[in-house]
């Protein structure tokens, strides 16, 4: 299952001097004057400010300038502390703030797991059930050792391909795209694991 606009290019095109963004990138801050320390935490703001432009304005092309006009205000509503946006149940908490000022209902759906873990397939189901209404689903994890593009970080999935013997994730993350091994993930030790889905 994947989003209509998946591809590079299509998913949240961003113009930069570096090329197209996949999506947002945290780093883009710094042009907002937020500290290296702060962008560092901002994974999960940028992750939402991608999951927000992708429901609301999903065929436009951003400039870099558009994009940080939504993910500065975000991030000052979304408020990223010493942990980041740790959890999704903090992040669904803090966007109420931008439900209010925005008049909007954001309806979320949530599943999360730490030590103890949910099947897979569980996961799967609630992962596709948002792609197949063409719904972005924000990931937050924390411990990765063997994946680590998924250490401490909040990620956007835009696909959940199956590939016969396994399922691989296809995510939005520092403005790229990425591939991951879902099942590989999945079984390794981990902390916390949070997903995420708003409807308008």
């Amino acid at each position: 299952m994947k989003l209509i606009n998946s591809e590079v290019g299509k998913f949240l095109p961003i113009k930069t001097d570096r090329g197209i963004y996949y999506g947002g990138f945290q780093n883009s801050l710094a042009d907002m004057g937020v500290s290296k320390f702060y962008r560092d935490r901002s994974c999960v703001v940028t992750a939402f400010t991608n999951a927000y432009l992708y429901m609301y304005e999903k065929n436009k092309i951003f400039s870099l300038e558009e994009y940080n006009d939504f993910h500065y205000d975000f991030y000052k509503k979304l408020t990223p502390h010493i942990n980041g946006v740790p959890t999704v149940i903090s992040l669904d908490r803090r966007v109420n703030k931008i439900r209010l000022q925005r008049n909007l209902l954001l309806k979320s759906h949530i599943k999360e797991e730490m030590i103890n873990k949910a099947p897979l397939c569980e996961k799967i189901d609630f992962i596709n059930d948002a792609l197949a209404k063409d719904l972005p689903v924000i990931l937050i994890n924390w411990i990765s050792n063997d994946i680590k593009v998924m250490n401490h970080h909040g990620v956007v999935i835009t696909e959940l391909n199956d590939m016969g013997d396994y399922h691989e994730l296809v995510i939005s993350s520092w403005g790229r795209i990425y591939r991951i091994n879902f099942n590989e993930f999945d079984k390794q030790f981990r902390t916390y694991t949070g997903l995420i889905y708003f409807e308008r």
